[in-house]
């Protein structure tokens, strides 16, 4: 094997292929990188058994060839290597890395040891807006669950019958649910769950990207193809919790603040707030709001108000502060409604420029603090 190519473009696709690369792995081979030379082009790929993928890069073939290379030790004398043409070549059981003032050999392993990844059959993909999956992947997938004793909770439900495509995440304490309008998966798979670190992978390599992204649903998997990449994914199994039940009906009691104020007031009052449960308590009224807390262990107390509009009974409700902050992110207008009927009922959040039905988020209440 032996190729020559800019050291930025191997440095980047390195650095891509690294985010699947498990940093410690009962299989030594899991923390290599695949690289193949093929005819005028350069296939790096790399897995960790659940998540594989498989990046295409143009470069100088001089020898056909393929080789399994540690990854991480690569990326680190790729990276530091000035701007200059690279050359890579096999010598015996060593790969050496050429520029024109040095050389590097590092121990490579053979091809044949690397885990053989799954088949990619690009007659049968689906090819949709990358912006519309993108936009779905980032309002959505901060809501995922992290206990592992609900393996369903870890994913995002991936919801393709109707005319729309939706997706779902939960973690029990908030949920985050967006529609957007798609006929071309309309019934072209069930529900699926799909682990969010592949997800999140996506607007990486789709990033001021117009095109469209192949999907190809597998049995007990999910490929995209970028176009430079190639993302597969394992499927969780179900089924996923009825979410439906847990989200409110549209309520009378709503209160409509600035996202700006709101946030920043939310981040200022709750240093103070218990480092446990973060929480914050609402005190809305047709006044204001009032956020506060309390922290015994440092002696403090934070108070702020915020204007807002509520046509409710006033109440007191208790939120985690980290979650209030993270769904007002996801929040593109200048104002946002929080739908409140009791404190202890989810609250319903979404903003003033997109539907209730498009996109909201869920927010369960924390016991108040005596």
């Amino acid at each position: 094997m032996k190729f020559t190519l800019l050291k930025s473009k191997l440095s980047d696709a390195l650095q891509s292929i690294l985010q699947v690369v498990p940093s410690k792995s009962t299989l030594p081979i899991l923390t290599n990188i695949l690289i193949e030379a093929l005819e005028g082009k350069l296939k790096i790929s790399a897995t960790d058994l659940d998540i594989s993928i498989t990046c295409t890069i143009d470069c100088e073939v001089a020898k056909k060839g393929s080789a399994a290379l540690p990854a991480r030790i690569l990326f680190e004398i790729i990276k530091e290597l000035p701007e200059s043409e690279v050359t890579v070549e096999t010598v015996n059981s060593r790969v050496e890395i050429k520029i024109p003032n040095g050389s590097y050999k590092i121990a490579m392993v053979s091809a044949d040891d690397f885990p053989k990844l799954p088949g990619v059959n690009t007659k049968k993909e689906i090819r949709i807006p990358a912006a519309h999956l993108v936009d779905m992947i980032r309002k959505v997938t901060f809501a995922c669950s992290t206990d592992e004793t609900r393996p369903a909770l870890n994913g995002v439900l991936w919801k393709t019958k109707g005319d729309k495509m939706e997706m779902v995440a939960t973690d029990g304490h908030r949920l985050a649910r967006m529609s957007v309008e798609n006929t071309k998966l309309k019934g072209v798979s069930e529900d699926l769950i799909i682990p969010p670190k592949v997800l999140n992978l996506i607007p990486k390599f789709t990033e001021g990207n117009d095109s469209e992204v192949g999907i190809i649903f597998g049995e007990n998997n999910i490929i995209f193809n970028l176009g430079s990449a190639i993302l597969t994914s394992r499927l969780i199994e179900g089924p996923y919790p009825n979410f439906e039940q847990v989200i409110p009906a549209s309520g009378d009691q709503k209160m409509l603040v600035s996202r700006e104020a709101l946030n920043g007031a939310v981040r200022r009052v709750s240093i103070l707030s218990n480092s446990l449960t973060h929480q914050v308590k609402f005190g809305v009224k047709k006044a204001g709001l009032t956020l506060s807390t309390n922290n015994a262990d440092v002696g403090g107390e934070g108070k702020e108000s915020v204007d807002c509009d509520f046509n409710g009974e006033p109440m007191e409700i208790g939120y985690n502060a980290n979650y209030v902050a993270e769904i007002l992110a996801k929040m593109e207008s200048e104002e946002v409604i929080f739908e409140l009927s009791s404190n202890v009922a989810a609250g319903v959040v979404y903003s003033t420029q997109v539907p209730r039905e498009d996109y909201l988020c869920l927010l369960m209440p924390l016991r108040l603090a005596e």
